[in-house]
């Protein structure tokens, strides 16, 4: 002990309180027989002199009052609102008897030290990062995040889904016309052709980046088997007026065409599926990526 330490505990001597004075921690208020910090409880580094007990042989000496919060019971030593556990305005003063003494210095825990907006501001904060890293592997889509330049509804408006559906229907018409099976449509390949496709539209625009093979097989979730057999992206752009806007029949007519020929003809490998997405981007172009397995 320093000697400082010595000079406090020779005025407790003086004073007719020898072994009786205690210490409390400043932040925490746990009590502590010497001035010797840190505290065992909350590891703070000061230690201020507690209310003296009352000696046994002493029992019509009154105790120092305390402040009391009447919401959630925290007892402070100075009537010093608002309380600093719960934040209530108001303290009550009262009279301690040992017990409540012995009780309130050694019930003081970590969590009497955890403001509620702390804790609240904590769990967000460990909620949102989880979310964020989550997006970031790809596992899910925040919004905003999955922003696509140009449109997935409409070409110059033409209706983009209908002409999915009308180019599986014209692909299907010219493998029949050429003696081969024909091909149906699956939600899981669209889906991967979806992600393709607009991650590639993402990436001629500079805003993102086309998808790993692993998002893409989350989202084929199995369907493929041993994999895609074949992924056909290709682009078509028309003037104003061309037949091909006349409808969605028409437009994937020409976007057929521009498979086939992106694909190097009609392929004769034995596969099931199709999946296709068309998407009108920045670039007045028409974007459309087609699976095959």
């Amino acid at each position: 002990m320093s000697g400082g330490d010595s000079g406090g505990d020779g005025d407790a001597a003086g004073s007719g309180t020898e072994g009786s004075a205690k210490w409390r921690c400043a932040w925490c208020d746990k009590p502590h027989d010497r001035n010797d910090p840190p505290c065992d409880n909350c590891g703070h580094h000061k230690f201020e002199k507690a209310v003296v007990p009352v000696a046994p042989e002493d029992p019509d000496h009154e105790r120092e009052p305390v402040w009391v919060c009447p919401e959630c019971g925290r007892v402070h030593q100075k009537n010093s609102p608002p309380c600093s556990r719960c934040g209530n305005a108001e303290l009550e003063r009262q009279i301690p008897d040992e017990s409540d003494y012995d009780e309130e210095l050694s019930g003081t825990s970590y969590y009497d030290l955890l403001d509620a907006r702390y804790v609240v501001g904590l769990a967000f904060a460990l909620v949102a990062g989880t979310v964020l890293v989550l997006a970031l592997l790809g596992v899910i889509t925040l919004p905003g995040m999955d922003s696509v330049p140009g449109s997935a509804q409409e070409y110059r408006g033409v209706n983009l889904g209908e002409t999915e559906t009308a180019f599986v229907a014209a692909l299907n018409d010219r493998r029949a016309e050429a003696g081969l099976s024909e091909y149906d449509r699956d939600e899981n390949v669209d889906d991967a052709a979806r992600l393709y496709n607009q991650g590639w539209v993402s990436e001629v625009a500079g805003t993102g980046s086309i998808p790993s093979g692993e998002r893409l097989g989350r989202a084929l979730d199995g369907t493929c088997g041993d994999g895609v057999e074949r992924i056909t992206p290709f682009t078509r752009s028309f003037d104003e007026g061309a037949a091909a806007l006349d409808s969605p029949e028409a437009l994937a007519g020409a976007l057929v065409d521009g498979y086939t020929a992106e694909a190097g003809g009609l392929s004769d490998a034995e596969s099931d599926l199709v999946g296709i997405d068309a998407h009108a981007g920045p670039d007045g172009s028409v974007y459309a990526t087609a699976f095959v397995c």
